[in-house]
């Protein structure tokens, strides 16, 4: 769904993108994929429509997909509950949108063991969705030539973007060094960025015309979902 968006508003604004690289993650597998811009979009409306297109469709689309897997997950019976794969805790206490999904549904204390080792068996669906939620998340941080960087781009300006970026990237280091992410999904997406994604992206055909409020309006929403799936559940 991510890249399919992508590629519709490629197609729709007539530019060329390439295929997406894959981030992988230790913690979740999937950390998303960065889809390259091979030719310049036409203004800034248009790279902040494609940027933010992927990440917005991928973590509503996850949302269901979790819902689906929990509903299934609340009403099954013991036997059935042994057969399902586990996520660790601490992973799934590391999203406040996703965990507190998992709480409501599953029940108010599922994710308060204090033992790091304790898994919680879910329905491939939730866990699907689960990855969905916080690799989407992820994507929207404005660091290098990802959605996020691109949307700030849009947003700010090339200059004023890169400031954010660099201060995003230093904020994923201090809290991941400083323990506020147990499962150091942060650290590891920053280091990546930080290695990978340091070219310059490629800029707009016209950079001079600003966005719209409604564009503004989506991007500051899109801001808060982020910081909901990514922030810890207390």
């Amino acid at each position: 769904a991510h890249e399919l968006a992508h590629r519709i508003v490629a197609f729709k604004d007539k530019f060329d993108i390439g295929l997406p690289t894959i981030v992988p993650s230790l913690q979740l597998g999937l950390t998303g994929a960065i889809t390259p811009i091979n030719t310049p979009p036409k203004n800034l409306k248009s790279l902040f429509d494609f940027a933010i297109s992927g990440p917005l469709v991928g973590i509503f689309v996850s949302l269901a997909l979790m819902y689906v897997g929990l509903e299934k997950t609340a009403f099954m019976d013991a036997a059935e509950l042994s057969q399902l794969p586990g996520l660790p805790v601490q992973l799934l206490r590391s999203s406040s949108l996703g965990g507190g999904i998992i709480e409501y549904l599953l029940g108010d204390g599922i994710l308060l063991s204090p033992d790091p080792t304790a898994t919680v068996s879910l329905h491939p669906y939730a866990i699907a969705g689960f990855v969905g939620i916080m690799s989407n998340a992820l994507a929207l941080l404005p660091a290098g030539n990802t959605d996020g960087g691109r949307v700030a781009h849009a947003v700010l300006g090339r200059s004023l973007s890169r400031v954010l970026q660099g201060f995003t990237l230093l904020l994923l280091v201090i809290v991941g060094i400083f323990g506020a992410d147990e499962s150091n999904i942060l650290l590891f997406y920053s280091l990546f960025v930080t290695i990978w994604q340091r070219e310059p992206e490629m800029p707009c055909k016209n950079e001079v015309d600003e966005l719209d409020l409604a564009r503004g309006a989506v991007a500051i929403g899109a801001a808060v979902l982020v910081a909901l799936a990514l922030v810890p559940l207390s």
